[in-house]
């Protein structure tokens, strides 16, 4: 809209503009959301944001970085190269920082990994909080696809993984897919009217099929693991016969835990946690949240 001569334009100039730009840009630092594949149907939430007073929005008292810690600081928790000076990170169309190798400095690698971590292993407290609603949280590996998930060289090298590492790293996500695959597709037939119809399907397809009956049990675990998570009940004994719905989504959320138990074996712990909980690795994780509790009949 046009302004008058006779009136003093209000809005900002071009430069005021542009300094204003420069100012917000400036004081983009911090933690930001790790970037990852979600599941199919489940939307994560984002990891508290890092304050300067130690504390997390949502107040819970899990592993804390400041960014004030020096290298040395940096390096007694996580194997990786540490620069002396802290680039920030790039800002997406959205507002929303980008994980990418170029910005990625190893005190911000090292800042996600351990915010990632406390998200998806929250202090005692808060998950009695997560059990009043139900609700789960889980990183893990991407396995429903009909393929293990890949890695291509531009990521090996953000990581700077050897040729071993790389290797280990697709092996495990090979076996692991396997393994998950051939139990999802066990418990469907172990509940199914025809059980050769899980033999072609993918973990992802069966899942979607568990999800839309009602029987399979697979709706009614949120409240029963989170509960348990929370020390508040005790799971099931081998003894129990499952619905295959309940043995599927209990397999799913162990997924993270046993990934990180199997690359640690074979890589070591430091190693491990990156490979689970950097932003550079979410090609091949997933993170979700489930989350709400059975109606009242």
């Amino acid at each position: 809209m046009a302004t008058h001569p006779s009136q003093p334009s209000t809005r900002p100039s071009f430069i005021s503009l542009a300094l204003a730009s420069a100012l917000s840009a400036l004081l983009v630092v911090g933690a930001y959301p790790v970037r990852a594949r979600l599941s199919k149907g489940h939307d994560a939430q984002p990891a508290p944001t890092q304050r300067s007073g130690g504390e997390d929005e949502a107040g819970g008292a899990g592993p804390r970085i400041q960014l004030g810690e020096s290298c040395d600081d940096l390096r007694k928790r996580y194997t990786l190269q540490c620069s002396t000076d802290l680039a920030l990170p790039v800002v997406g169309s959205r507002g929303a920082p980008v994980a990418s190798p170029s910005s990625m400095t190893p005190e911000y690698e090292a800042l996600e990994i351990a915010q990632a971590f406390a998200w998806a292993h929250p202090p005692k407290s808060e998950l009695a909080d997560m059990a009043s609603r139900c609700q789960l949280r889980s990183v893990s590996p991407a396995l429903t696809e009909v393929a293990p998930p890949t890695l291509d060289d531009e990521q090996a090298k953000a990581l700077s993984l050897s040729g071993n590492e790389r290797a280990v790293l697709e092996q495990t996500l090979r076996e692991m897919h396997q393994s998950y695959t051939d139990s999802v597709r066990k418990a469907y037939a172990s509940g199914m009217t025809d059980p050769s119809g899980g033999t072609t399907l993918s973990a992802e397809q069966i899942i979607n099929e568990l999800e839309r009956r009602p029987e399979s049990g697979y709706n009614d675990v949120t409240q029963k693991l989170a509960l348990e998570r929370a020390g508040m009940a005790a799971p099931p004994g081998p003894e129990v016969n499952l619905p295959p719905g309940e043995q599927v989504f209990r397999l799913s959320a162990g997924l993270g835990d046993e990934f990180e138990r199997r690359l640690a074996d074979r890589l070591g712990v430091d190693r491990a946690r990156q490979l689970v909980y950097s932003p550079l690795a979410s090609g091949w994780t997933t993170r979700s949240t489930q989350e709400g509790c059975p109606s009242e009949p």
